[in-house]
């Protein structure tokens, strides 16, 4: 029985080969695109085709005799379909083989070009103003845009507001991807291996942070949280404000520390030793000692310093790499914070805001979905993975920060108004 099928097998592949050996070449209706998938790696051998041809294919290609037409001429296949000719079957073989090889470096160089074309800069407070595509299907990513580059506007507008004169002669003028090839005027060239973009920005001005703004900057941060939450999701805006108060305050540490990388990503790529404090300032780590010049004079500075240092090199060295490894989109990061805000603290509330905030992440996860397919991204698995272990890592850098203003707490850094402004006391 297993010659019989053997031959059976045998024959039918010697008739068309074209459908047992070749690639996963397939045409996706819903996207409208052509994609090429892995070949098969964990059956017939690692070939794609009926086990007879499978092993035909391996044996031939491993064996290191010379193979000689029957019939002389390289044309057994046009003569008769069923040959047992070895070489004029594998070098058929072969020929699909490299088709389809080459239709999938077609495809992959097409795709790696459109994804390129749609790259979109920074998000920022002049990104509020740009209207959403009329028939996009990712509505949730969108609203996040809107949401986030609203939070923008009112952090620029109120940190602007608040600004004094300390860093006046420190400031840094920072574009869209500071890492890429030149930047003239406001105009940023940004060169690809085979695309030139050109694209027209503002540049952003950052002055260095001090302790007599901080404060400030950490209330208009939470109200901008507030802002966005209810402009992006309709069921948090008909929420008691007690619930939205608790949600803000569960969900802001991971938010900024998320915000945070986004910025310092964009603004000083090359540079681990500088990174943005708020939406106007940022910290150099060499000279730490500025931030501290305002505060009150029984301040154990020394002591503050060595610890704020120690911290700095850590998220450095963990939240910042992770950050710069992962390399999330603009859609990627905008999919981290939204489920940033739906946190898993919010659980202990009480079930309906549970169910809420899983409904609510749901969503977040399906438009990201629809991301990928749209740019005929199929693996996205692992892709999900590393982002949802940079958020992990984020919150877990949150916690820390937690402990790091308690510690700040007992040497009366921002006593005054730390309860009121940073809301950490429990």
């Amino acid at each position: 029985l297993r010659l019989l099928c053997y031959f059976v097998f045998r024959s039918d592949c010697i008739i068309k080969p074209e459908y047992y050996l070749q690639y996963s070449i397939h045409h996706n209706k819903t996207l409208g695109e052509w994609s090429v998938s892995d070949p098969i790696k964990h059956a017939h051998l690692g070939v794609n085709s009926c086990r007879a041809c499978a092993v035909f294919y391996k044996r031939i290609s491993e064996a290191k005799r010379p193979l000689k037409c029957k019939g002389g001429e390289g044309e057994c296949l046009q003569i008769n379909s069923k040959t047992t000719c070895r070489l004029c079957r594998f070098t058929r073989f072969d020929e699909i083989l490299q088709q389809a090889a080459g239709t999938s470096e077609s495809l992959t160089t097409q795709t790696e070009q459109t994804q390129i074309e749609t790259f979109a800069p920074l998000i920022n407070h002049e990104s509020f103003y740009k209207s959403n595509p009329p028939d996009s299907r990712t509505q949730v990513l969108d609203r996040l845009r809107k949401g986030y580059s609203l939070m923008c506007v009112i952090r620029n507008a109120g940190e602007l507001a608040t600004r004094m004169n300390e860093g006046r002669g420190a400031e840094v003028r920072v574009g869209n991807m500071a890492s890429f090839s030149h930047t003239f005027a406001n105009f940023e060239f940004r060169v690809f291996p085979n695309i030139l973009v050109k694209v027209q920005h503002s540049l952003q001005v950052l002055v260095p942070a001090c302790y007599s703004t901080i404060l400030d900057h950490m209330k208009i941060w939470r109200q901008s949280i507030k802002a966005f939450a209810n402009h992006t999701f309709d069921e948090f805006r008909a929420l008691d404000e007690e619930s939205k108060e608790f949600i803000v305050d569960s969900a802001k540490g991971a938010m900024n520390t998320l915000d945070i990388s986004y910025r310092s990503s964009h603004y000083f790529p090359n540079d681990d030793n500088v990174r943005c404090l708020s939406y106007t300032t940022f910290v150099r780590m060499s000279k730490l000692e500025r931030f501290f010049d305002n505060c009150p004079n029984n301040i154990d500075k020394a002591t503050i310093i060595s610890e704020s240092k120690k911290r700095f090199d850590m998220s450095g060295k963990s939240v910042r790499q992770n950050f710069k490894t992962v390399k999330p989109t603009d859609h990627e990061f905008l999919a981290m914070f939204g489920l940033a805000f739906w946190s898993n603290e919010i659980s202990t509330l009480n079930e309906k805001m549970l169910v809420i905030a899983m409904r609510n992440r749901e969503m977040i996860m399906r438009d990201l979905h629809v991301y990928y397919a749209q740019r005929g991204i199929t693996e996205y698995a692992a892709r999900i993975g590393h982002l949802h272990c940079m958020l992990v890592n984020m919150q877990n850098h949150a916690s820390l920060m937690m402990q790091d203003f308690q510690l700040y707490q007992l040497m009366n850094l921002f006593k005054q108004h730390f309860e009121r402004s940073c809301n950490l006391e429990k």
